[in-house]
């Protein structure tokens, strides 16, 4: 008897731990554009890729030109020069710790060998730099990297943005973006089913 209250208590804690990724369409693969076997370019201010706001100098949309690390699409953050990028604006708590997760890679068909990002949201700030040449990266094995950043959020809605930053127009690449709360406690409803489940346990004991 003492085992199934055990049970019962693990599975009620872990429902009510469970944390809601925040970002939308994080693999961009929602979107009105056709892309077929390459890419398309996006301009400052695009929104054909859902969820997402293209800002700057552009986007490559990437469809085939190489494997994707979750579906089929990805964003390579130069379009034509630095200062390109895509962002997405959720709710946030203030005070409240997040962790982005994203999977990194590079568009590896030219120079130069370190492609580098900078991700930025509640007014802080970091560059990630991938070297393609380095890793062996290829379009048929990009060799996704995933990657985790931190930041604290200061308002009741943040803007999280990834933006190009390396000269050129062949860029670091993202794709599988996600943002989570930190260290989240269970919910109410979570803590009263795990005392309902030993108050149950209690009772078969006693009978």
């Amino acid at each position: 008897m003492n085992r199934k209250f055990v049970m019962c208590g693990v599975i009620a804690l872990g429902a009510g731990i469970a944390q809601a990724d925040l970002i939308s369409n994080g693999s961009f693969e929602e979107s009105p554009l056709f892309l077929g076997g390459a890419w398309a370019s996006l301009g400052g201010g695009s929104t054909a890729i859902d969820g997402w706001t293209v800002f700057g100098t552009g986007v490559d949309y990437v469809g085939g030109l190489w494997a994707a690390s979750d579906g089929e699409r990805s964003v390579d953050l130069n379009m034509r020069a630095a200062g390109g990028g895509v962002a997405q604006t959720f709710s946030t708590i203030i005070g409240e710790t997040y962790e982005v997760e994203f999977d990194l890679s590079a568009n590896m068909f030219n120079a130069p060998d370190g492609k580098i990002l900078e991700i930025s949201a509640a007014g802080e700030a970091k560059e990630f730099e991938y070297d393609h040449v380095a890793i062996g990266a290829s379009a048929a094995d990009p060799k996704w990297q995933r990657v985790s950043w931190i930041f604290t959020a200061n308002d009741a809605s943040t803007t999280l943005s990834f933006e190009g930053i390396n000269a050129g127009a062949f860029g670091a690449a993202i794709d599988n973006v996600s943002v989570n709360e930190v260290g989240g406690v269970p919910a109410p409803s979570a803590m009263m089913a795990l005392g309902f489940c030993g108050i149950a346990a209690s009772r078969r004991r006693r009978s």
